[in-house]
Parts: structure tokens; sequence; C-alpha cells
């Protein structure tokens, strides 16, 4: 299959990440002109381990059809806490360098950086190129604690069950303190999308996705229904489609780090 994103963007808008993100040091990586299939008698409807890279370009977030990704609103429904949240995150005084995200932004990527999931028994485990921290979903039958007994943190609780060839998570438990739902770093908007108000979270998010194989497996679409009555006053529901890259590799990356010089960087591209 060709590769549906524009992947030389992860070459070419390096920097720019880096920037945002409050640096890197991230080695270069040559990206070939089209993904290596993975043979589809060696998949199968629930086989999402794997490498995987967002589909989509800061210029066309949406990517091409039939797989066109969800567009962020340009109105969200929100609150009155919602939308002055919003603001106060658009401000460049809002946002912290290196500051966790949260696990829908986790989810959330534009063809430059990858995700990998990796899966073991009782336990579904992504890892964002980007961002230290892993994400984990429980899939060993267990429910969400009491709410008294549920600890908040930065990518919350979740929990995962198939119900037929979909893989439905469930999360809770978020401690509201993580990055706008949408836009890079340090709101330096360099994807058309970036341009719309920031979407904030509260620790009153409810995230439920249903994961799915399309495309001969090739492709991994997440369905994400984001319910957070603090900031919303309806959900708002998207999609995400990530390609399958069994060719390439996940890389170190550290944001605390020293960035490259811009003339180096830009030498490179």
């Amino acid at each position: 299959m060709q590769r549906m994103s524009a992947l030389p963007v992860r070459t070419t808008l390096v920097f720019l990440a880096c920037v945002a993100l409050a640096g890197c040091d991230s080695p270069s990586r040559t990206t070939p002109v089209a993904a290596a299939a993975t043979p589809a008698a060696t998949l199968t409807t629930r086989d999402f381990t794997g490498v995987w890279i967002a589909i989509g370009t800061f210029d066309d977030p949406a990517g091409p059809p039939p797989w066109s990704q969800t567009l962020w609103p340009s109105n969200p429904p929100f609150t009155e806490w919602g939308a002055a949240e919003s603001r106060r995150l658009s401000e460049p005084q809002g946002f912290t360098p290196c500051s966790p995200t949260g696990p829908v932004f986790a989810m959330w990527e534009l063809g430059l950086f990858p995700i990998q999931i990796l899966e073991s028994p009782g336990q579904l485990v992504i890892i964002r190129e980007t961002g230290g921290m892993p994400r984990r979903i429980y899939t060993d039958g267990r429910e969400h604690p009491p709410p008294e007994e549920l600890e908040p943190t930065w990518m919350g609780h979740s929990i995962g069950r198939w119900q037929g060839d979909v893989f439905v998570v469930d999360t809770v438990g978020t401690n509201g303190r993580a990055r706008a739902m949408n836009g890079v770093g340090a709101n330096v908007q360099v994807s058309v999308d970036d341009a719309k108000p920031r979407l904030p979270t509260s620790a009153e998010l409810h995230l439920v996705e249903r994961w799915r194989l399309v495309a001969d497996g090739q492709l991994f679409e997440d369905e994400l229904t984001i319910s957070d009555p603090k900031t919303y006053t309806e959900p708002i529901i998207v999609k995400h489609y990530f390609q399958r890259r069994p060719d390439i590799d996940m890389l170190e990356f550290s944001c605390a780090d020293t960035p490259r010089p811009a003339d180096e960087t830009i030498a490179e591209q």
C-alpha cells in the first residue's frame, strides 16, 4: 500500500517540533518512500501490535479519503469554564515546556512522530516517541476502581474489552493538568488545525475509544468520544487514523535536551 501520510514532513518540520516541545535531540532518520506492508496473511482483526504513524500533514490534517480523520471543531461547545481555560492555554504563559500529555493528546499526531503498541497478557501499552510517559490499558477484565480509591494521573485509568472486532477503551481518572488536546507544545501554530481554539480537559474527562483495523489491517482507526461536563456542554466525537509501519523503529526522544542549532537542522532538510 502506498504511504498514506506525507512523511517527509517528519524530517522537514522536525526543528519546528523541537522548538514547540522545548527542545529535542533525536538522530536523523531516513524515511522510505513507501511503507513495507505487513502481509495480510500474518494479520488478524485484533493485531494492533507494532509501530504506527498518523496520516495527515500539517497542511492537510484530515489526510486523504476514504480514511480522512476528523478535524477539531472550529466552535467547540465550551462551558464558561472551558472557554476561559481555552483562552488561558492559548497564551504562551499558559504552557509549561515538556509538560505531560493526557490520553487524547497521546493518540493525536500528524505524520511526524510514531507511536508503538505493545501487547502482553492482561495489558496493552502505548508508547509515543515524543512522550516518555506510557499509556497502559488493562485487558484482564478489571473494572475502574471506585472514585474514592482512584488516584488521578496524567493518563488516567484505562480498561479495554473486545466487542466483536472492535476494541473499546474506557478511560477515567485524569488529573486535569494535561496540555490541551490539540496544538503543538508551546503554541507554535505549524498546523492549519492548530489555529482553532485550544481544547482543554478537566479531571471530569471520560474518554471512550473504539479501535478497529481497516484497509486490510494496514490502518488503525481510533474513534474518540470525549465527554467532559466541566469543559464541554456535549461530547466531542472525532476519528483518527494511523498507518502500520513495520519498516521503522522508535527513536529516543528527550524533550528537555538542548535542541540542535537552527542552521545545522535546516542543512539536513
